[in-house]
């Protein structure tokens, strides 16, 4: 049985190799090998929710009900990801890659390690 002591966040938040945009890929579980774009992500939790192939990972069954104009059956909804379950989607190869972070003139960039992309900086 899982502990009800709720485990104290950080004080800073962790880096994370995925940020909001990117294209990902489905490293485990039940949605493996699945891609989709990363709406938004909660450094401190380690989590990302995604959109696309990959968005629905889990299934909630509901009653119905008629004073709410509710219909009853089976919803789908979207539940975030551990940041460590995703990899970006390398544009150049199609698949997942592992990223690397370059100093340049412009600010830190991250490249694929293998294809050596350079990834858009999405921060200001």
């Amino acid at each position: 049985m899982p502990s009800k002591v709720k485990k104290q966040l950080p004080d800073r938040a962790p880096k994370c190799h995925v940020r909001t945009g990117d294209q990902v890929v489905v490293l485990s579980g039940d949605t493996k090998g699945k891609t989709g774009t990363v709406i938004k992500v909660w450094p401190l939790e380690q989590r990302a929710l995604v959109e696309g192939d990959a968005a629905i990972n889990d299934t909630r069954h509901v009653r119905p009900n008629p004073q709410a104009q509710q219909e009853g059956g089976r919803l789908k909804r979207l539940r975030p990801f551990h940041v460590a379950k995703l990899a970006l989607l390398d544009p150049t190869t199609g698949k997942a890659t592992r990223v690397r972070h370059e100093r340049t003139a412009d600010g830190v960039v991250r490249v694929a390690v293998k294809s050596k992309h350079r990834f858009a900086s999405s921060r200001p």
